[in-house]
């Protein structure tokens, strides 16, 4: 059952009548298929999360932005830039593809990507698709996958940001952006400070966070082409808890290349190449993970008529890893890998369908093939149904093959996904429904005692249901989503750990040009953490209840006030055991302000 505090923090957020800004999905979405497509239109459970979500959440971590995602359960080990995994649906942590414009971030050695790293100033929307996605995007995409998509400029314009808040929080941004006939181009600058908090259950010592970098991209339009260049950087440092007190730099690299165009009337064809690297490096020990990833991708996609198109890719990649966990193993290790994956879409009245397959061929174990059958039925224009089937995987990292008890002799973790669900507007009204199944093999598991070996050996079974009731109109909005998730090892027979059963989030709110104000209520279910060292008992993880409130001031034309509150109610939770009688405590009460202002 969810807790008391949980009960409370509604009870407050409904009685205040706090309300949420208004949310405007943008009406089209690309991660689902490759190509644009209504999110009415999909054939999966797919999520927005809007560039003014983004900006008026208290918190500027994105995966504390992604926790009030329904599906998505987020374990962060400590403060700002401690160790984030996502987990989509009770799928496994290094189950999700996250990527930046269609580039994967995923780091080589571990499989995740560091989301906490990641900057949010020149962020436009982050697309969530849950389910199997590896037909389209290959492997880590059993869970799902986050598309984190970046601002385009039009026009000439400038603005600065700057916040200060709780914990000697301070965060400056300025983004400058030049439209000029066929050419655009975007800067945008940035820093973020804090000294952090007691991440520690029973300690008064803080950890601090520093993180600055810089984001550049320009476009060019030939009217029948486009041409786009990308470079992000940023680097920094986070001071965490690993047996004591740690601190490690990292920095993070992307630069991508991307022309698309269109051939004739039935073809448009684009090519991205892109380079990634993800260093981090420990300061005490010789500890240290660097991926440098190359990847070039070429999509065509055929309109063979107005009801079928066709989308035919071919991707290679380069992946080169340096690994040293300070206590003696290491590696430098390469891997290459060449995909081809092709998708049908129909649209036949009614009825359409989506049929995608993908062939994987790995130096590392050899070739690999997924496929999503998906079909949908439009009652009228307010009334959809969907069902989906897809396969998909995830390829041994290089810690699996190499790192501690590494085996070159690793298959794939395989999965197998079926999911039915709907989509209905009502008035001002919007209502969704997703029934899902996972059945995961091969899971790769470290065994045998000290030392142990990877193989693969564990099975798991996730079942769950998301539902959600949504209304807004004359800036008045509210949002009710929930969801049920039964993640279990089928070894072993209980749940997974980390991964809640219930979840719940209420949000309401209300805008207008002038002012607007917001909350949100998220509860989880207990969960369960890894077990003391001799143990078979896993340890409990209460569950909680969070509420955050948002406001802002349109004072002049050019300036917006902004003044977040989150856990307002100053809940001390965990999201996971730091040692064995104590736990990484998620972020305290918290209050910034901040300003924002065009010139």
């Amino acid at each position: 059952m969810f807790s008391r505090s949980f009960l409370a923090a509604s009870i407050a957020a409904c009685s205040s009548f706090v309300f949420a800004a208004e949310a405007t999905l943008p009406t089209t979405v690309v991660t689902a298929t490759r190509t644009t497509q209504s999110v009415d239109d999909s054939l999966a459970s797919v999520q927005v999360i809007t560039q003014e979500q983004l900006a008026q959440h208290p918190s500027q971590d994105l995966g504390e932005i992604l926790r009030f995602t329904t599906g998505i359960d987020i374990a962060r080990l400590g403060g700002f830039g401690g160790q984030t995994s996502t987990f989509i649906r009770g799928t496994e942590s290094n189950h999700t593809l996250v990527l930046i414009d269609g580039i994967r971030i995923n780091s080589a050695t571990s499989s995740q990507a560091n989301i906490q790293n990641l900057t949010l100033d020149d962020i436009e929307r982050v697309e969530v698709v849950k389910g199997g996605m590896s037909s389209l995007y290959g492997s880590e995409a059993i869970g799902g996958v986050i598309n984190i998509i970046t601002k385009t400029p039009n026009k000439t314009s400038s603005q600065a940001t700057i916040s200060a808040g709780s914990h000697k929080l301070v965060k400056g941004g300025f983004n400058q952006t030049f439209k000029q006939n066929a050419l655009s181009a975007l800067i945008n600058a940035n820093a973020f400070y804090t000294n952090g908090f007691d991440i520690i259950e029973k300690s008064t010592r803080e950890y601090g966070y520093k993180n600055h970098g810089v984001n550049l991209k320009a476009n060019y339009d030939l009217g029948f082409s486009q041409i786009s260049v990308t470079a992000r950087q940023n680097k920094g440092t986070t001071e965490y808890h690993n047996f004591g007190f740690v601190t490690q730099d990292f920095e993070n690299q992307l630069i991508s290349l991307h022309a698309q165009g269109k051939i004739n009337d039935t073809l448009n064809s684009q090519i991205r190449l892109s380079q990634l690297k993800d260093h981090i490096d420990q300061n005490q020990s010789s500890s240290l993970a660097h991926t440098k990833q190359q990847q070039a991708d070429w999509q065509n996609t055929f309109a063979l008529s107005s009801e079928i198109t066709l989308v035919a890719g071919i991707t290679q990649t380069n992946t080169e890893a340096q690994y040293d966990n300070g206590f003696g193993t290491k590696y430098d290790k390469e891997q290459d890998n060449l995909a081809v994956y092709l998708q049908q879409q129909s649209q036949f009245s009614q009825i359409s369908t989506q049929l995608s397959l993908r062939h994987e061929d790995y130096d590392s174990f050899g070739t690999h093939q997924t496929g999503t059958l998906a079909l949908g039925y439009s009652l009228n224009n307010q009334h959809r149904i969907y069902a989906n089937y897809g396969t998909a995987f995830k390829a041994p990292d290089l810690n699996d093959l190499y790192g501690y008890g590494g085996n070159v002799n690793l298959k794939p973790e395989e999965s197998t996904s079926v999911e039915v669900g709907s989509k209905h507007t009502i008035g001002q009204f919007k209502l969704n429904t997703a029934f899902y199944q996972y059945d995961i093999d091969n899971l790769i598991s470290c065994v045998g005692g000290f030392p142990c070996q990877n193989i693969n050996v564990d099975k798991a079974s996730i079942k769950g249901i998301e539902l959600g009731v949504n209304w807004q109109q004359d800036g008045l909005m509210f949002g009710l989503n929930g969801g049920y998730n039964h993640a279990q090892d089928d070894m072993t027979k209980q749940d997974l750990l980390r991964r809640p059963r219930r979840s719940l989030s209420f949000t309401t709110g209300y805008n207008q040009e002038k002012w607007g104000i917001s909350s949100e209520v998220l509860a989880k279910s207990h969960a369960l953490d890894a077990p003391l060292f001799g143990s078979n008992t896993p340890r409990r993880l209460a569950g909680y209840a969070v509420a955050n409130v948002n406001a802002y001031w349109q004072v002049v034309p050019s300036t917006k006030l902004r003044v977040s509150l989150e856990n307002i109610t100053d809940k001390t939770y965990s999201f996971a055991y730091s040692g064995a009688t104590t736990r990484y405590l998620a972020t305290p009460f918290t209050a910034t302000i901040s300003a924002e202002v065009k010139f």
